[in-house]
This record gives structure tokens, sequence and C-alpha cells, in this order.
């Protein structure tokens, strides 16, 4: 149950004329324990009173997101290979912005594949050249 069906509730018991004690009482009997407390519908039992019947939060002050979701996620579109540093740089927001944003959308840290490369023929004549010294001596202390 959500809130907004909490505070439908809430008002067909404020219009009944029962208390907030009561109202909170009979809605936790049928939604279960610790669906609503009693200083919570105090509250909404004021504001019906005011004559408030909006059922959705009001807007709360605070700090504005810096970092637009959509932005972050056309960057990383763009260039998954980027680490948090040059997208905090791109985007102009601190890093620790980025990977907040980054563990909110479920993301997770994945090492780059490396593509693997061939061996010129002097490091190959020098594998060769290595691996023999090995099998020559394999007591030897090198390793």
């Amino acid at each position: 149950m959500n809130n907004s069906e909490i505070r439908v509730f809430l008002r067909h018991y404020w219009k009944k004329g029962l208390s907030t004690r009561a109202a909170a009482a009979e809605i936790c009997e049928v939604e279960g324990e610790g669906t609503i407390g009693k200083t919570t519908a105090i509250k909404w039992f004021k504001r019906f009173e005011d004559d408030d019947f909006d059922f959705e939060d009001k807007p709360r002050s605070g700090r504005p997101s810096v970092l637009d979701e959509e932005d972050l996620r056309v960057a990383l579109k763009d260039e998954p290979s980027l680490n948090t540093r040059d997208v905090a740089d791109e985007l102009g927001v601190a890093q620790r912005t980025v990977v907040n944003y980054l563990h909110k959308f479920d993301f997770v840290h994945k090492k780059p594949r490396q593509d693997p490369h061939e061996l010129t023929e002097a490091q190959a004549i020098r594998r060769v050249e290595v691996c023999r010294q090995l099998l020559d001596n394999p007591l030897d202390d090198r390793l």
C-alpha cells in the first residue's frame, strides 16, 4: 500500500470522526503493524482540517541535483571505457558524484578487456632463451 492510499483511508476516517489513534490502529490492523504511526495520522488530520486534501507529498527544499542523469548515461554510452575521473571532468562535477550515480544505476566495475598482441621476433627469441635457461638451471635462485 502506497502513501497516497493510506492518506485516502486517513481522510475517510477523519470524515467519519475517528480519532487519530483509532485511525492509525485501524490501518495497522488491516495493513500490518507499523504501516502508519500516530504522529503521521495527527499531521494528516491537521492538513484535512485546514482544507488541504492533496494526497501527494509537498516539494521539499534541498540542494538541487547538479548532474543530469541523462547526460551521464549518454557519456557512458558514447565512451564506456572512460574512468570516473574522466567522466567527472567531462560533465563538470566531482568524481564522487559520478560514483554515487553509477551506484544508483547499479553499474558494476568490470576489468577492461585486453587485446592480445603478437610478439615481435626479438621478444619471441628472448622468451625462448629465458625458458631454456630455466630448464637448464631449475634450482637457480632467480625465482
